[in-house]
């Protein structure tokens, strides 16, 4: 009898009520009684202490991480809000704001849901036989913190429109205007062109576009009414429209002239030239002088043809070299002055 009590499954455990949910008891789940022997009745009381020990350790490791670090996220959610108030960005007016009002619902849920059933959220370490080995699940909290510090940026990105709208209204003002006066220059510059060189095609310029000025005005009405959440996007749009303008009015200017240019290179050449067979005393040769003449007319003649111009400083310049290099023969061994048939 003896033996049987020690070795035996001489003890007999009652289940209890919560059994039937499957809570953890000597019995075992969903049994009203069950016998032990006195080594399997230990066993199974170190195994329901292990479970049990886990549970507690994963519940305060929960309940002492989550909750505390909600609450200050919470704390400075709040601080964000009246700082993005207090620069018009509201639920429903920007997007920030519907942002802010979606992160203080999702922390007052995730707070309540944390101390109602810390073991949801709870990642247990993969095969870890420590009490309590796992670490608390942070994902939701981490992506709220994100979220916040974003809208953060943003609120921070409308203080600084907050700070220097004013200048930089007053650079918009001055860029477009130069992008104006640039354009006026292109289009007086068009009708010399026109006027003075012949046979050649010179593109349209346009007139400035009304809708930037009118945006410009959007703007400084919304700075004079404070609404700098609205102010903040249309001033990043604004300054690179007006810089995009400025460079397609000094496109137009570069394009209309480019005739001009031309006629300037061409005289500054045909001079360089006669001052050069000048210095080799051939100012005087008579076809030097009949080509110079011949080319100087037509370059500053209006209208000015480009090609013929072009033609005669090209007949202008194989004279000279023949010329120079006919004053060079003498001269063997002497320094050359240079390449007779390059540019001057």
């Amino acid at each position: 009898e003896l033996t049987e009590l020690l070795r035996g499954e001489a003890v007999t455990v009652a289940g209890s009520a919560t059994a039937t949910a499957n809570a953890p008891t000597l019995a075992g789940p969903g049994r009203l009684s069950q016998s032990f022997s006195l080594a399997a009745l230990v066993e199974r009381m170190n195994e329901l202490y292990a479970a049990g020990l886990d549970m507690v350790v994963a519940a305060d490791a929960v309940w002492s991480a989550l909750p505390a670090r909600i609450d200050l996220l919470a704390a400075e959610l709040q601080r964000t809000r009246r700082l993005a108030h207090s620069v018009g960005v509201r639920p429903g007016e920007h997007p920030a704001g519907d942002d802010l009002e979606r992160i203080t619902r999702t922390l007052t849920r995730l707070r309540e849901e944390v101390v109602s059933d810390p073991l949801a959220f709870w990642v247990p370490a993969q095969g870890s036989s420590a009490p309590g080995g796992g670490r608390p699940d942070t994902t939701v909290y981490d992506r709220e913190a994100r979220a916040l510090e974003e809208v953060r940026r943003e609120i921070d990105a409308v203080l600084g429109v907050r700070q220097d709208a004013e200048q930089r209204l007053i650079r918009l003002r001055d860029l477009l205007s130069r992008a104006d006066r640039t354009l006026a220059e292109a289009r007086a510059a068009r009708g010399e062109v026109l006027a003075k060189i012949a046979a050649t095609e010179v593109p349209v310029v346009s007139g400035p576009p009304t809708v930037l000025q009118e945006q410009l005005a959007t703007a400084a009405e919304y700075r004079r009414q404070a609404q700098w959440h609205r102010l903040s996007p249309l001033l990043d749009s604004l300054e690179q429209k007006a810089e995009d303008e400025l460079l397609r009015a000094r496109e137009s200017l570069t394009a209309v002239t480019a005739p001009l240019a031309v006629r300037a290179e061409l005289r500054g050449r045909l001079d360089a030239y006669k001052a050069k067979v000048a210095r080799h005393g051939l100012a005087e040769d008579p076809l030097l002088v009949e080509r110079y003449d011949a080319a100087r007319r037509m370059l500053w003649s209006a209208p000015c043809d480009l090609r013929v111009a072009e033609q005669a400083v090209l007949r202008y310049q194989q004279a000279a070299a023949e010329a120079l290099g006919s004053a060079r023969v003498p001269e063997q061994g002497g320094p050359r002055d240079g390449d007779g048939g390059g540019k001057a």
